[in-house]
């Protein structure tokens, strides 16, 4: 029964729908996280959620479980069934920079937090004006 199961989810077209699905629901996570939440921590940890709904997608997208990794040896002396690695270096970059920025968007709202003692977007009327 159980090799029947992961025979049925080791299929493509099943992995592309888990990808798809996952990836979608962390989307709307984060997008409910991002308008019901008010506390600006929580704000940008709903941002980050998201983020990483569309890094799973992209990478899930691109892959492909019967080609190997973009690394020659052991016998691979070309390119051939070889996974692109152009799209995983560009989401491994697009990481680097949203934990930069995420890290820096916590800092400030900290430092915020420590000048006027308030976490709630509604309530921030410095940055109105």
């Amino acid at each position: 029964m159980i090799e029947i199961i992961l025979s049925y989810l080791n299929q493509d077209i099943v992995i592309q729908k888990i990808v798809l699905i996952g990836s979608m629901s962390l989307l709307l996570i984060g997008l409910f996280g991002l308008l019901t939440q008010r506390h600006i921590i929580k704000v940008f940890m709903s941002v980050a959620i998201m983020e990483s709904s569309l890094f799973l997608f992209f990478i899930g997208s691109t892959f492909n479980k019967n080609f190997t990794a973009p690394i020659l040896g052991d016998g691979h002396v070309d390119f051939i069934h070889m996974n692109d690695p152009i799209p995983h270096a560009m989401i491994l970059t697009a990481i680097v920079i949203g934990m930069a920025v995420l890290a820096l968007g916590i800092s400030f709202a900290i430092e915020y937090f420590k000048l006027t003692s308030i976490t709630d977007i509604d309530r921030m009327n410095e940055m109105k004006n």
